[in-house]
Formats: C-alpha cells, structure tokens, sequence
C-alpha cells in the first residue's frame, strides 16, 4: 500500500494536481483527523500514516484541482465560522492558507475564528500586508488594537493603585503614631502671656519641664549661697588670726 500511495503522489505531482487525504469510513481516529486535508504531494505523509490503529491502512490520496480545492475549502471555512463550529473552522481555512498563502479572504475569516486576541491581530495584519487597503481588516485591526491598549492601561494603573496601597498599609502598621506637641500637653496661656505672639508661646517648654529647671535654677542659687557663706566665714576667721 506504501508504494502504490507513492506512485499516486509522484502521478499528482506531474501532473500538478495536489492531494487531498481521503479516509475510509472504518478508519481509526489518526486517520479520520487528515480526512480532507490538501497536501503537497512531495509533503505528504505516507501511507500507512505513522500512527494508524488499524493496520493494514486502507486510506489513499485522490488528486484535486488546487483552485476548485482552495474554493471549496474556503466556502466550507466561512459556513464552519458563521455556524460557530471554530475549531473545524480554523481547520478548513490553514488548509485555505497552505494552499494559498496569500488568500486574504482566507486570513480575514481566519482572524474571526482565532481563540486569542494576538491571532486574530496576526491574521489582520497579514491581510493588510497582502492589501493594505483592505478597510474590514484595518477597522477591525484598529478595534482590536484600541481595546488591547485599553485593557494594558487598565491593568498597569490598578497595578500602581495596589502597590500605593500596600505600601500606605505597612506604613500605618509599622510605624509608631507620631504625637504632635499639642497631643502632648496642652498649651496653657497665662493673663501675662496673653499680648505674647503666638509662636513665643509654641516655643516655650512644656509645665513639667519648666518646673524642673525651676527646681534646678533654686539648687545652683543655694549652693551658690552656701559656697559664699564659707568663703566670707573663711575670710573671717584669717582676718582675726592676723590681729
């Protein structure tokens, strides 16, 4: 079956048909996956397919007109897009495309049928690259394009909300509450205080600490006192001594 297969692909390639993959209703399942599929001649996989569960493979190659091929697989593409069956879909339109690279109708359906938003980018951009005046393909590039700087923007500034908050909340929670003067104690204005600017009255020391320094202006003032008596009982008793 191997060789037979061969001599079919090398008639298909002199004649220069493509081959398209046909299954046999019995197949196994690794065969009914290529059921359909247009290849190369030179590029297709032999028969027995490597991983056929039903040996002895009966499926063949039957050769096709690569423009009635790419037209009916086209067709088939947009009806498998329209009836939401998208991964048949997706399908249907490479083999559009390994055909004809530069199908632009086959790209453009491609993008409908695309699962992430950077395909479906690609494939717009692919048709644009084969016709850059293809005003479908650049509205709907332009839409996809807006709503990915959008969702980035979106994205990066709840990023730096997040981060501001995070970094607030450890803040309060490491820190120590910071006591401001008038927390402390507060300011008592006394009658001979009263005409004094404001900020002289900010500056003066807290009550506690002006009664301490009190205390330490009378110690200084009574051992001065006291040192001074010695001196003059000193003096005293040297001036009797000379007489």
């Amino acid at each position: 079956m191997g060789e037979h297969s061969q001599q079919v692909l090398t008639e298909l390639t002199r004649q220069g048909l493509k081959a398209r993959f046909v299954a046999r209703p019995d197949a196994c399942s690794a065969c009914r996956k290529l059921h359909g599929r247009v290849f190369e001649p030179l590029e297709a996989p032999p028969i027995p397919i490597k991983d056929c569960l039903t040996p002895p493979c009966r499926c063949r190659y039957e050769g096709c007109d690569p423009r009635s091929t790419v037209e009916s697989l086209l067709t088939a593409g947009i009806t498998a897009v329209n009836e939401q069956r998208l991964e048949e879909a997706r399908e249907l339109l490479c083999q559009v495309i390994d055909l004809d690279e530069r199908n632009e109708m086959a790209w453009l359906w491609l993008s409908e049928a695309a699962e992430e938003i950077d395909e479906r980018i690609r494939c717009l951009e692919t048709v644009l690259a084969i016709n850059p005046h293809h005003e479908v393909a650049q509205q709907g590039l332009n839409h996809l394009l807006g709503d990915t700087v959008q969702d980035g923007s979106g994205q990066a500034e709840a990023g730096e909300i997040r981060v501001a908050r995070d970094a607030i909340e450890h803040i309060r929670s490491s820190q120590e509450k910071i006591i401001t003067l008038k927390e402390k104690l507060p300011v008592t204005i006394t009658p001979a205080e009263a005409d004094m600017p404001r900020e002289h009255i900010a500056l003066r020391p807290p009550k506690k600490e002006r009664a301490r320094l009190q205390c330490l202006v009378m110690a200084f003032l009574y051992v001065l006192l006291a040192v001074s008596i010695l001196v003059l009982v000193w003096v005293a008793l040297t001036y009797a001594r000379v007489l």
